[in-house]
């Protein structure tokens, strides 16, 4: 009996599981993958090659609707990003890599697969204004409102992720140390610290407004019937968040670039930074160096004591 796409990918996705792959990496591969496999109406394994992968790239870049067939998120209209085109392609590509690793093809049949170029757009931290905004629609006087100071604090202070925010239990918190015991991608560890106000506002939660957990629940952030709070719950609380802070591009990621570009403006290094943040290499936390320039260079024309003097230089007459 042939073996089908499908039954590859649930073997490929049962690799990376037992690799430590998170669980949201591994549902990730395999939605891509079925999508693929989707628009092949072809789901043997010869029907894995190169050609009919553009053509499915090149589908998606041609697609007019975005969050099609998504279980949570609405269809919409536009075209779907860079960056998303961009994630299918990487996912394409460590499968045809793991076919030929496994012996399933004779070679990597999608070696010669490019991934599209993503833009290089300026991150707009979140500023001073917008922080009070949003603290200023934040009541710490009740369950809603202790859960959503707390969750504030916890993504700008620290620049947790949001699944590493979900995923933080109780006995990875250290009060007494001030500092969290973090769970990262690819199930790593590390260990990340927080200020006094945050521990003042965990100690608070923990003691007033964390309901009782389920049994068998021990995560620190806690839904009103005691479960876990998701992923997801915590997108739908950041949504209705930016609602009514008025503050339309606010996401849970976006607390972690305010973190980090903050972080160095306040002279903070950034191999202790790249260490906070879990990055593996000092590449990718380069670019909050690079932002944290620019908003220093930003302020300094807003602020430039001689600017603001509005001095002028009186140029002597010359004899003739």
């Amino acid at each position: 009996m042939e073996i089908t796409l499908p039954a590859l990918i649930e073997q490929f996705c049962a690799t990376k599981q037992i690799e430590g792959k998170a669980v949201k990496t591994v549902s990730w591969y395999r939605d891509c993958l079925l999508r693929f496999v989707k628009h092949l109406d072809d789901d043997r394994l010869p029907s894995f090659t190169l050609e009919n992968a553009r053509s499915f790239i090149a589908s998606l870049q041609e697609q007019e609707n975005k969050w099609v067939g998504h279980p949570r998120n609405h269809e919409q209209e536009g075209k779907l990003s860079a960056f998303t085109i961009h994630g299918y392609v990487r996912a394409l590509k460590v499968f045809s890599s793991w076919l030929f690793e496994e012996g399933y093809t004779p070679q990597n049949l999608l070696l010669k697969l490019k991934k599209p170029k993503l833009p290089e757009p300026m991150i707009e931290v979140l500023t001073d204004e917008e922080l009070e905004k949003i603290m200023s629609v934040v009541n710490p006087n009740c369950f809603l409102g202790a859960r959503l100071h707390i969750i504030v604090l916890l993504l700008l202070d620290t620049g947790l992720r949001a699944s590493e925010l979900c995923g933080l239990k109780m006995a990875d918190v250290d009060l007494n140390r001030g500092v969290l015991k973090v769970w990262g991608k690819g199930n790593k560890e590390r260990i990340v610290p927080f200020g006094a106000t945050t521990k003042k506002a965990l100690l608070r939660y923990i003691a007033t407004w964390r309901p009782e957990p389920l049994p068998g629940v021990d995560t620190l952030i806690l839904s009103t019937d005691g479960s876990a709070l998701t992923y997801w719950g915590l997108m739908h609380i950041i949504r209705r968040l930016s609602v009514r802070a008025d503050i339309p591009r606010l996401h849970a990621h976006l607390f972690r670039h305010t973190f980090a570009v903050r972080y160095l403006m306040n002279g903070g290094d950034i191999m202790t930074l790249r260490l906070i943040l879990g990055h593996t290499s000092l590449e990718v936390t380069q670019k909050y160096l690079h932002l944290a320039e620019e908003h220093i260079k930003i302020q300094h024309n807003q602020f430039s004591p001689v600017d603001r003097l509005g001095i002028r230089t009186k140029r002597k007459k010359v004899a003739s």
